[in-house]
């Protein structure tokens, strides 16, 4: 019966070990990948480069005025260079409205020629933009508010820019090298789906298979400690 039970014990303990042990390589290898790169190079911040225009207050009217244009509960507003113009971004419980900073005049609101614009005056890579497109359902890649603008870009890490459709601002970039990342870092914390699912089937059997390894363990330790004695009597009935 011991020897039934220990059989079985070392199988559980063998093949858990082997499911643990694939799990630790996602650990390792996507651990060491994600060392490889510098956060900002993932990010591709290097592929940006952010026009800062100088405003002087002689230049634009003062904000308490332009605030006065929003027809509704107003949450915030902040200065921002839309497509290289200055304009007062007003938030409330109507959405945004954007007001010319430099006449207090209601602006119409950003076109695809300024999203474009704004693509091609930002990016600092070596391609072309290849196309663009506004979006209502996010990629796979995207993750922020909708709708968006996207705008690829025909380099070799095939960059896509995703731009704010009312404000013209880059949202986030997306790379190649950002898309490897991401899913090294979902196999990292087991969430090979993306979707935050913290009771995915990938983490319960990894758990399950800590948890059978961990008793198995506990059992063999017992059943060898418990097994000595034993052996330590038949080796002193055989000397007699």
């Amino acid at each position: 019966m011991s020897r039934t039970f220990n059989r079985y014990l070392t199988r559980i303990h063998k093949w858990t070990g082997l499911v643990l042990s694939l799990q630790i390589l996602f650990w390792f290898g996507s651990g060491f990948f994600m060392t490889l790169f510098p956060i900002d190079q993932v990010r591709g911040q290097h592929l940006i480069d952010k026009q800062i225009f100088s405003l002087s207050d002689s230049d634009i009217v003062p904000i308490e005025l332009a605030m006065t244009a929003y027809d509704g509960a107003l949450y915030g507003a902040r200065l921002m260079n839309v497509a290289g113009r200055p304009v007062y971004v007003l938030r409330g419980d109507k959405g945004s409205q954007m007001v010319d900073a430099r006449n207090g005049q209601n602006w119409g609101g950003v076109s695809q020629d300024n999203i474009l614009s704004v693509a091609k005056i930002s990016y600092r890579g070596e391609g072309e933009i290849s196309r663009s497109e506004k979006l209502s359902i996010a990629p796979k890649d995207y993750s922020g508010t909708l709708p968006v603008w996207q705008v690829k870009f025909d380099d070799g890490a095939r960059t896509r820019f995703y731009i704010d459709p009312d404000t013209a601002e880059i949202i986030s970039v997306r790379t190649r090298l950002w898309r490897i990342f991401d899913l090294a870092w979902k196999f990292h914390i087991m969430d090979v789906t993306g979707e935050d699912n913290f009771n995915s089937w990938w983490l319960r059997l990894a758990s399950g298979a800590a948890l059978l390894f961990a008793l198995s363990g506990v059992g063999l330790l017992w059943v060898r400690i418990g097994a000595r004695p034993r052996r330590r009597r038949k080796r002193a009935a055989s000397r007699a």
